[in-house]
């Protein structure tokens, strides 16, 4: 049997507890309300940023996506209420920015979305 060190033991142990720390941190949750869901082609989550994750950052923002209907293209995103930081807020809009809606069919959501840590 192979005998490791006692740093690796813990080097390994210190490994296997960041990467669940940094799995439990979730995605950011965001709700659309049920009635628009048919209409969207694609939704992606904004990503929790790293800076804000190490800085255990959190926050809850309220934003508006305005839609070109013709297209379904997201044009712009507004910050109706910030989550108080800017690197959230960042994420969140940049998210919104890729999201596409079924032509024709929508002009503006207003999308809540919250930032926590989960331990």
């Amino acid at each position: 049997m192979l005998a490791l060190s006692h740093q690796f033991e813990i080097g390994i142990a210190t490994m296997f507890v960041a990467a669940a720390t940094y799995s439990l941190a979730a995605e950011p949750h965001i709700t659309v309300p049920p009635e628009t869901r048919p209409f969207m082609l694609a939704m992606p989550r904004p990503t929790y940023p790293e800076e804000a994750r190490a800085q255990h950052i959190t926050g809850r923002g309220l934003y508006d996506v305005f839609i070109d209907p013709p297209t379904g293209v997201v044009t712009r995103v507004t910050v109706a209420q910030s989550t108080g930081s800017k690197i959230l807020d960042g994420a969140a809009v940049n998210a919104f920015l890729r999201w596409r809606a079924r032509p024709g069919k929508l002009s503006r959501l207003r999308v809540p979305c919250t930032f926590t840590l989960r331990r």
